[in-house]
This record gives C-alpha cells, structure tokens and sequence, in this order.
C-alpha cells in the first residue's frame, strides 16, 4: 500500500454542481489517503470534497502560499500526489519532495485549452470535441507531460453540466488507469507539443451580457452553453431583466422574444430564468408576462 496526498476540490469549472470522482477513485484504490489539501479560501465554503474526507477521517489541511506546501508533505510523506482543480502554483520544491511526483487531471486535450477554464472553453469555441488529460506536474501550468489521454464528443444537446460530470467521470478512470504504473514509476509519458499549445481566460461577470446587434446567433447561443451557472447570459425582455438557460439558432423567428444577430440569423429563445420567478420555456414567459 502505498501513500497518496490530494489537493484540490475538484471543481473543474465555475457554476456546475461538482462530485467527487476522482477523490472516491483514490478511496477505493487500496492505497492510503493520508491528507487533502484545500487553498484557505474554502474555509469559507463547505465542499463536497471536504466532507468526503471528514467522513473517513483523513486529515485536512487548508494553505495560503504554495511555499506552505513543502512542511504538510514533509509530515505525511507521501509517494505520490494527485492533484484536481487545486487553483494555485506548486512549487519545484514541493514536487521534487515526493518520490513519484505529482499528477494532474485536466479538463481538455493538452496541450490545447490549459488555463482556467478547460470545460467552458470548448462550447464557447464550438468544438465538437474534448477530452481529459492526465500529465505530470511541472512548474508551467499544464505543461508536464501526458500519462493518459481521453476523447469525449460535443453535441448541440451537451450542456456545461453534462460536460463536467462526463470529464470527472472519465479523469477518475484515467487516474485509476495510471496509478499503479506511477507509483512503480514505469509509466509512458509523452511530451506535449508546445508549439500547438493554447490558454484559457478567466470568466467573469462583464461578459454575461448577449449582444445580439454585435454578434451571430452561433456565437451566442455557445455563450449561453458555456457561461451556465457563471457568469450566466443576460438580457432584458419586456422590460424584465432574464437569464437565458437555453437556445439555438433559426433562419426565422419562432416567438416575438427572439432575436436578430448580426449575422442575419436567429437567436431562439427555448428556457429562461426571469428576475424573481422560476425557471421556464419562452411560451410559458410569454403567457405570463405579455401584456
């Protein structure tokens, strides 16, 4: 048996409700968890990773700096980390103290979409695909190289929800995959291709605003897939303000709510959240509100 540190939450993207694959993955592996490790950030918030490790009575430990790192590993040592969403730079130091290193799943197929938003990324770009990648941790943010890979499909029916849940899913088999060839350390690894690397960007709330005038209808309704949950996709219909839930794209309008884009086409309004009421269909909305 052999011992393993986890840090992170999990949490892979902004706005979907998370579970704990890759940590319930590490419980059933035989081998030991002697800690979690959490940026002090979430003491703020319960998470579902932590009560996990309340449950079968593993330690956890909350840290500011990455420097405080190296102290938490020096007192369990561990042969391996693994890492998930963990949300702050490790330091060499802090890899170089376990003997086989740590590992990292990431949302995309490195080393295309490394950054911070590796789910969101591929519905707002229009992708119809994705996948996991499991890499050695380095220095560079995503850049270690790859242990396991892993392709899923995009469809105009996968949601930012749906996507997460099948990509925590799927990294929870991979880690599962490469953890005895890890720990014996004769695991296959292939360096990533720097040359066709691309970064994510943080979402925030100044891009929740649909501009139908300045954008197509394609573009905005992968926004609307995309930003679920946060920073969500906003707009005002019959003097209400709205979040749109869902929508697809049309040569012609279905309702009075949906609207002309910039390139000609339609942005059909299929769910919305109206301010202080349920979420509803648009037929529903309009029943309700028209006057």
């Amino acid at each position: 048996m052999s011992k393993i540190i986890f840090f992170g939450n999990e949490q892979l993207a902004q706005g979907v409700k998370y579970q704990t694959p890759i940590f319930n993955a590490l419980l059933e592996s035989g081998h030991e968890i002697c800690a979690l490790v959490l940026p002090d950030a979430h003491v703020r918030k319960p998470f579902a990773v932590t009560k996990l490790a309340e449950k079968h009575h593993i330690p956890i430990h909350l840290v500011h700096r990455g420097k405080d790192l190296l102290p938490i590993i020096k007192q369990y040592h561990p042969d391996l980390g693994v890492l998930a969403a963990f949300g702050k730079m490790v330091p060499d130091e802090a890899i170089n103290a376990i003997p086989c290193g740590i590992i990292n799943v990431h949302p995309s197929l490195l080393p295309k979409y490394r950054g911070t938003t590796p789910i969101e990324s591929p519905l707002l770009n229009g992708d119809d695909e994705t996948g996991v990648s499991v890499m050695r941790l380095v220095k560079e943010m995503d850049a270690g190289p790859i242990l396991a890979q892993a392709k899923v499909k995009i469809t105009p029916k996968t949601t930012k929800q749906s996507l997460y849940d099948e990509l925590s899913t799927l990294g929870a088999k991979l880690i599962s995959d490469v953890l005895g060839p890890t720990l014996a350390k004769n695991a296959p690894e292939t360096l990533q291709n720097e040359a066709e690397a691309t970064f994510t960007a943080k979402l925030d709330k100044s891009q929740s605003e649909l501009k139908f005038a300045e954008k197509g209808a394609q573009t905005l309704c992968n926004e609307v897939r995309a930003f679920a949950g946060f920073p969500k996709s906003k707009t005002i219909l019959l003097n209400i303000p709205c979040t749109i839930i869902a929508a697809h794209v049309s040569t012609e309008p279905l309702t009075e709510l949906d609207q002309k884009c910039a390139d000609g086409k339609y942005f059909i309004i299929d769910r919305l959240l109206p301010e202080n009421s349920k979420e509803m269909d648009a037929k529903s909305f309009l029943n309700g509100h028209k006057k």
